[in-house]
């Protein structure tokens, strides 16, 4: 037995470790279990207290017919559900966080009632913008209070220095007459009358314009009157760091002792104020108790009827306040200031850290404000870059092993690094007088336009960098010429030159003059990315394809509707077509014994017969023709604009073209009438005769090097809307008009882009577009369409033949090749 009970033991021995820590698991949980009872609940002297007024509360509401939940207050939660179980009322609802225990409910009885009815949920209606979705409000609104004997003159300099600053700015009167004869410097504008010319009455009126208005939509106010230059960056400053969760009266603070409500702190309106979004919401349902009080209204200015209308409300919660945050908002009163003030020399740290200037008299002081600020502004600026930039040297020796090397300039991106001989970025050369890169084959052609005052800038920005840093050493630099310029634009980081200069040199002290070579080398950099707000548009506009064929596109034709039936009539798309059968006067004078057009004819009546589904006698494709020496996109679209509303949304493009939906609905979004029209960049097919040789041709053509290029000459795809073309139209026979007596040629030496750029308002919208891909065609180029017409065709062709690569094989084929040919 005593052997057994060894072996038992050594066997057991190696468990024993688990047994034991399994046992003082067991006894540790039942040692520190609650002895508890479901009704026994152990509560703090705080929790009973709220347990006695949540009590004392339940005994209140019981007798309470309108309240549902009266009956369970009082009960136990097992007897509230069966109660609830029995009448089928609303679960009980508990006063305290205390008094809530989450409950998993198995039993389907006790589970509360839903009316599910398939097919009777409604449409959920989503917002078209994303913010208004997410609660998301925007920050500030500028109200600027405007009198007839202002607005003309410092209410005009305001808007011109301030608004550009600002995400909206709204100008307030109270004249009972709208404005008249207002000058052409006041359009865009906007101006709201109220109703009573009081002053105290327009700015009661104008924060109730705001709060129905904007309320729900902007967080802060900034109210001023249109006396007072405000400085629009620092103000936005100020609301981009303080929270929105706070009732906030900020501006300048000042006092005045009022014999029923004391002493009342009110912010000067004539120095601008801040109100915050819940401020207003408070404010606004007590103003009309404050606008009763007619001996307000009479004696006291705006501003201190708003102060003390505040103070009334919010009973002494909310005063005017100079600083919240860490942030001050300071004023510069002008009336306050010497006699022999002077914005230009005014360097005090009043005036340099202002938000806003009152006293403003007239237009000029306003603008000189405005430029003084600016310069301010450049100047700190400045100084913050060069802080960064020694911020960025004291980094750089602990950056990990590789990284350390610093770019030029500091904190600028560095250099594009090309990965081939094909992505290096090309210089252009340039002197003061011509340029080497010139369009065309042009090997040298004299500088003009933009150009000439980008060189002529930065010629002189080059000196005035080297005299702000050696004049301070007794040097004065003068250029004395240009030798050699070098410039080339690098997506990563802007503009970059090389400029070698010969410089006169003069030493102050000495006074001599010396000439010296030396080369500078600057970046203009890219600057920072700009949201364009753009008017709402959508994916259902009906899309009309204009189609114009001729006599030489006619064997690409079938090709085409291929494609347009797959993506189009297969599917129901939201488009039509409209073809425009254009003929020479020869081919024009044989239309009724030898048609030219006539297979493309009999192939619109197969998809006619194929996808027409109703008896009407509408065309499913309609066409048309016309009869001109010379085929120009206006008198292809003079033809078709007239037949459509002016709400019409139209497609131009051509023949060589892969209809494709996505295309479809690219053109849709960024076509925005009265706005923008959208001129695509198509990836063209290069000649499949170089490029495949013998081998088959792809119905889809895929997006490579190999076997296209992005044709930045084509513009033969277009999209825009019948009002835009018509009133872009009309302007440009009104300008040829007076200069040219023989319209019909002018046009044909224009084409849609060309229109819209120079006798339109819209926004020409150009960009690379893979969705739009086009087969390959050569173009018939026509010079009496214009030397930039006719040259862009010649472009397009030349460079869609084929890759450099690709070309050189064709010229210099390796020795097999030509052995085996």
């Amino acid at each position: 037995m005593k052997l057994r009970r060894v072996i038992c033991v050594n066997k057991i021995r190696p468990f024993l470790p688990v047994i034991i820590g399994i046992s003082l698991g067991f006894s540790m949980s039942i040692v520190r279990m609650p002895i508890s009872h479901e009704d026994c609940v152990h509560l703090s002297k705080d929790n009973v207290d709220r347990k006695l007024n949540s009590i004392s509360r339940s005994k209140e509401s019981m007798n309470d017919p309108n309240n549902p939940n009266a009956p369970f207050e009082t009960m136990s939660k097992e007897e509230a559900f069966r109660y609830r179980k029995d009448r089928d009322f609303a679960p009980p609802v508990y006063d305290t966080l205390e008094d809530f225990e989450p409950r998993i409910i198995t039993d389907p009885a006790l589970l509360p009632k839903v009316d599910f009815q398939p097919g009777s949920n409604k449409k959920i209606v989503r917002p078209r913008f994303i913010s208004t979705e997410l609660g998301i409000r925007e920050k500030l609104v500028s109200s600027i209070i405007t009198s007839r004997n202002t607005f003309e003159t410092l209410g005009v300099a305001l808007n011109k220095t301030f608004s550009h600053h600002m995400k909206k700015v709204i100008y307030f009167d109270g004249l009972m007459k709208s404005h008249s004869n207002l000058p052409p410097s006041a359009s865009g504008i906007t101006l709201v009358l109220h109703p009573n010319a009081n002053p105290v009455h327009i700015l009661y009126q104008t924060l109730s314009y705001l709060n129905s208005k904007f309320g729900e939509e902007y967080d802060w106010f900034y109210i001023t009157t249109d006396q007072s230059y405000s400085e629009g960056d620092r103000i936005n400053e100020i609301v981009d760091h303080i929270s929105i969760n706070r009732r906030l009266y900020l501006g300048n603070p000042m006092q005045y002792e009022d014999e029923i409500a004391g002493t009342v702190t009110y912010c000067n309106m004539n120095s601008g104020f801040i109100i915050s979004r819940l401020l207003l919401i408070d404010l606004v349902p007590g103003l009309d108790r404050c606008l009763e009080d007619m001996a307000s209204v009479n004696t006291l200015t705006p501003d201190q009827w708003l102060g003390k209308c505040i103070k009334r409300i919010t009973k002494a919660a909310v005063d005017c306040v100079s600083e919240e945050e860490g942030v001050v908002y300071h004023t510069f009163d002008l009336k306050n200031a010497a006699s022999n003030f002077d914005p230009e020399t005014e360097n005090s740290d009043a005036f340099k850290n202002a938000v806003s200037v009152s006293g403003v008299e007239t237009p000029e002081m306003m603008y000189l404000l405005h430029k003084r600020f600016s310069q301010i502004e450049i100047d700190r600026t400045y100084k913050e870059i060069v802080a960064i930039q020694e911020e960025i040297k004291e980094l750089a020796p602990k950056l990990p092993k590789g990284e350390q090397e610093l770019s030029w300039p500091i904190g600028i991106n560095p250099p594009f690094k090309p990965s081939n001989r094909w992505d290096i970025i090309v210089w252009d050369y340039f002197t003061e007088d011509y340029t080497l890169t010139c369009p065309g084959e042009v090997p040298k052609c004299e500088l003009t336009g933009v150009d000439k005052l980008d060189i002529q800038n930065i010629l002189q920005t080059a000196i005035d960098r080297l005299n702000e840093k050696y004049n301070p050493k007794g040097l004065i630099v003068e250029k004395k010429k240009l030798i050699n310029g070098y410039r080339r634009f690098d997506p990563q980081r802007g503009m970059e030159y090389i400029l070698d200069l010969v410089l006169n040199v003069i030493v102050e002290k000495e006074k001599e003059e010396i000439e010296i070579s030396h080369r500078v080398n600057l970046l203009r950099p890219l600057s920072q990315i700009e949201i364009i707000p753009m008017p709402y548009v959508t994916e259902a506009a009906k899309v009309n394809i204009i189609l114009p064929l001729t006599r030489d596109e006619r064997g690409h034709f079938e090709n085409f509707m291929k494609f347009f039936a797959k993506v189009c009539l297969n599917n129901d798309e939201n488009a039509a077509l409209i073809i425009v059968f254009v003929y020479d006067p020869e081919t024009a004078q044989q239309i009724q014994d030898n048609d030219i057009f006539a297979a493309q004819k009999e192939l619109l009546k197969t998809y006619e017969a194929r996808y027409k589904k109703d008896e009407s006698n509408s065309k499913l494709i309609p066409w048309v023709s016309i009869k001109t020496e010379i085929p120009c996109q206006l008198k292809i679209m003079d033809v078709v604009a007239k037949k459509y509303s002016t709400d019409s949304l139209f497609m131009l493009t051509s023949v060589a073209a892969n209809m494709n939906l996505n295309f479809l609905n690219r053109c849709r979004m960024n076509t925005i009438q009265g706005w923008q029209a959208f001129f695509p960049i198509p990836f063209s097919q290069y000649n499949p005769d170089i490029v495949l040789k013998n081998a088959p041709v792809p119905e889809q053509i895929d997006i490579t090097p190999s076997n296209g290029h992005f044709d930045i000459y084509s513009f033969d795809e277009v999209c825009f809307y019948n009002s835009d073309y018509m009133g872009s139209k009309t302007k440009m026979v009104a300008s040829m008009g007076d200069r040219n007596t023989d319209n019909t040629d002018a046009v044909e030496t224009v084409d849609i882009y060309d229109m819209f750029v120079k006798y339109s308002q819209l926004h020409v919208f150009r960009a690379v577009e893979p969705q739009l891909t086009r087969r390959y065609i050569h173009r018939n180029c026509n010079s009496r369409n214009g030397d930039a017409i006719y040259q862009r065709c010649d472009r397009s062709n030349a460079e869609g033949l084929a890759s450099r690569t690709q070309l050189a094989m064709e010229l210099f084929p390796d020795d097999s090749k030509s052995k085996q040919t």
